[in-house]
């Protein structure tokens, strides 16, 4: 079972009084002491027991001290035995408890899909006998076990009904209902949580520790130290995931924040020997050494987790060590390893989901809200008495017309209950309809939550291998890098790097845009990293149109090309330099790709081949190196066909492409000004060419990437 469900499941049942075992008066049972004589005195209770009551009572006693000692499967046995006994004296309102004590055992077990049938049975004659108090207890169950498989919108929808419900018996009871209503606060902020680990939304972050927080004042001001430890938990991870996204001092504060609420949360859990969270607080402690960069503790929290999953035969924590370890080897740069960790977590977590239960429960309408009720129920006894009072003035007046009266009645009611009938078999093929319209909702959205989250980390990836601008700096005295993707990740790339006195630098468009070109991009990168490892190269052996030539080899290696290859033509176009600063000698090779050079305001353009870095036949022709004297002061400009080719409106209003000649006409009126002013002459251009005024916004067509540098 996972960890989510057994820890808010406990503290329900522990904390809240609001799903315990309960008995045939439907309070909570007491809790009998762990040992042999207390299931010795439940038996005799059970082989003496006289009424119907007694037997249901002896049962649940029993299941209730199986329960206690962890052997749900026999408790559920009980709650069953007592179940079937209410079932037959026709006992609603034991009925219900039975349930709901079922429904418990079952979801310790991890049968999410028949404790969440019981607990929707018990809501629905919860709601039947209007027991509030119980059907809040029960919202907060079937929420919980939604928040495990993600269902996060139904979860909501169960957990704030209960909060309704609490809220509003606070107030009339004067606050003796202030504990449920911190609890709900509590489970409604680690919703959000969770659904924020999902769709990493700024917003659920900011809503989950705004829950938490309220939740946090609430059981602090009730002195309830168990639930300051869950709810510390939730602070603590909360504030930890908001430091990810700031820097500075107000990073630092978030830090100290999370830190506060983990020491105080563990300290209480060591003092109560709270077991199950024990594990949580390790993997934290290894989170926040990620984030503080303190990776050899890191490294060690983790092999400790290790050891706890080993230890564990259901895997509870196998999920969060194996994003854990993605998280490290990102940090510490080994992003090969980050991305095979990534997909194991992800793996693991679709194979702990019970997708039978995330179907079976949602079904989103639980039952009529208890105003409707009591509303309809004085309708039709107001109508009942109407009726009755007629009937009466009729018989008294004319009693002989009572048989042709009664007579009509009947009728009547036989056509109104076969309309009755049919508009209920109408609403239940409506009702089954939406339901199921409902289910492919939550699905549809579930999919794209992950597959979001899947883009996003592989955007993360691609732009933490892309030289930071720090890094493009300290190769030239100024660069100018612009990088529109059309998507998230990428197919267009700019990448540099400098081995003793010759310094590389290129840009590439890679076949294809989205997650297929970020794949191409980073088989280009880690290909260049390589080739600029190799001896040849520092020594100066290699030059530009080699790199290119074993680059192509790379690809068509990589990508096993051959003429009968469906993949043949997938590859790149790319635009390579080699800088020699001692001299002064700049080579560039171009695969479908030119160069711009400018020295004192003159432009020359160098054409590249016409030829991709992809295969063309058995014996391709090399790649030409052209070689330009340069000096202190020359800028050097190379770009993908993302800006030539964008579409927008010209002169005319005409949709044509924006063309490399006004790309020239921008360097040759612009090139000489600081490139920041550069850089947003080019965006400006693009933008307008796009969309100018009063026309409709072309969308783009394509990965955008130019670089400039100065010698």
């Amino acid at each position: 079972m996972s960890t989510v469900i057994t820890i808010l499941l406990t503290t329900l049942l522990c904390l809240c009084t609001i799903s315990s075992p309960m008995t045939a008066n439907g309070a909570p049972m007491e809790e009998p002491a762990s040992n042999d004589s207390s299931l010795n005195t439940a038996f005799e209770h059970l082989f003496s027991a006289t009424t119907t009551k007694d037997s249901i009572n002896a049962y649940n006693e029993i299941g209730l001290y199986l329960y206690n000692n962890n052997d749900f499967a026999k408790a559920a046995e009980m709650y069953r035995s007592a179940l079937n006994i209410s079932v037959s004296a026709g006992d609603k309102k034991n009925m219900a408890i039975c349930y709901q004590n079922l429904g418990n055992a079952l979801a310790m077990m991890n049968h999410l899909i028949d404790a969440n049938e019981c607990n929707l049975k018990a809501l629905d004659l919860f709601y039947e006998l209007n027991n509030e108090e119980a059907v809040s207890n029960v919202c907060k169950a079937i929420g919980i076990m939604c928040i495990t498989n993600h269902l996060y919108k139904t979860a909501t929808e169960y957990l704030e009904r209960a909060l309704a419900i609490d809220t509003v018996m606070n107030i009339r009871t004067g606050g003796n209902h202030a504990i449920d209503v911190a609890f709900d606060n509590l489970y409604l902020g680690y919703a959000e949580l969770s659904k924020y680990r999902d769709t990493r939304s700024d917003y659920l972050l900011q809503q989950a520790k705004a829950k938490n927080l309220k939740a946090y004042r609430m059981l602090s001001k009730l002195k309830n130290d168990i639930g300051i430890v869950y709810c510390s938990k939730n602070l603590m991870d909360t504030y930890l995931e908001c430091a990810k996204h700031t820097e500075g001092q107000q990073k630092q504060q978030l830090l100290d924040s999370s830190l506060m609420f983990h020491n105080l949360g563990k300290k209480l859990a060591t003092e109560l020997n709270i077991v199950p969270i024990q594990t949580d607080y390790i993997i934290w402690e290894a989170k926040y050494a990620i984030e503080k960069q303190q990776f050899d503790q890191a490294r060690s929290l983790l092999r400790q987790i290790e050891t706890t999953i080993d230890n564990n035969l259901d895997d509870t924590y196998l999920t969060e060590y194996c994003f854990l370890m993605a998280n490290y080897y990102q940090a510490v740069g080994r992003y090969h390893q980050a991305y095979v960790w990534f997909n194991r977590a992800t793996k693991i977590e679709k194979q702990q989901i019970n997708f039978e239960f995330a179907v079976r429960s949602a079904r989103q309408s639980v039952g009529k809200e208890f105003a409707d009720i009591l509303q309809q129920r004085e309708i039709e006894n107001e109508h009942e008495r109407i009726v009755r009072r007629e009937q009466d003035i009729r018989l008294g007046i004319v009693s002989g017309t009572t048989a042709i009266v009664l007579l009509m009645i009947i009728v009547l009611t036989i056509a109104i209950n076969r309309s009755l009938k049919r508009k209920k078999r109408l609403e239940k093929k409506l009702t089954e309809r939406n339901d199921e319209l409902e289910l492919q909702k939550e699905q549809l959205e579930a999919i794209n939550d992950q597959i979001a989250s899947s883009i996003n980390f592989a955007h993360h990836l691609q732009t933490s291998m892309l030289p930071s601008d720090s890094q493009m700096h300290e190769l030239f005295s100024d660069v100018l890098i612009l990088w529109r993707p059309l998507d998230l990740v990428s197919g267009d790339f700019y990448w540099g790097t400098r081995v003793g006195n010759r310094t590389l630098f290129t840009i590439a468009d890679c076949t294809g845009h989205g997650v297929p070109g970020g794949f191409m991009s980073m088989l280009g990168i880690s290909t260049l990293s390589d080739i600029s490892l190799m001896p040849e190269f520092k020594s100066g052996q290699m030059t530009a149109g080699n790199v290119l030539d074993l680059m192509r080899d790379r690809v068509v290696e990589s990508l096993r090309q051959s003429e009968e290859s469906q993949m043949s033509l997938d590859g790149m176009d790319m635009a390579l330099c080699i800088l020699d600063t001692d001299t002064m000698e700049m080579q560039f090779a171009g695969a479908f790709r030119p160069v711009i050079f400018i020295r004192d305001g003159e432009l020359t353009e160098y054409k590249g081949d016409k030829m991709p870095v992809s295969y063309l036949s058995d014996n391709p022709r090399p790649f030409v190196t052209n070689r330009i004297n340069v000096k202190e002061g020359d800028m050097v400009f190379i770009y993908s066909d993302g800006i030539t080719d964008q579409f927008g409106y010209n002169e005319e209003g005409k949709q044509s492409k924006f063309t490399g000649r006004r790309l020239l006409k921008i360097l040759k009126e612009d090139g000489g000004k600081p490139f920041d002013e550069l850089k947003q002459r080019i965006e400006d251009a693009i933008d307008d060419w796009r969309a100018p005024v009063g026309r409709k916004s072309t969308a783009q067509t394509d990965d955008i990437i130019f670089m400039g540098v100065k010698i």
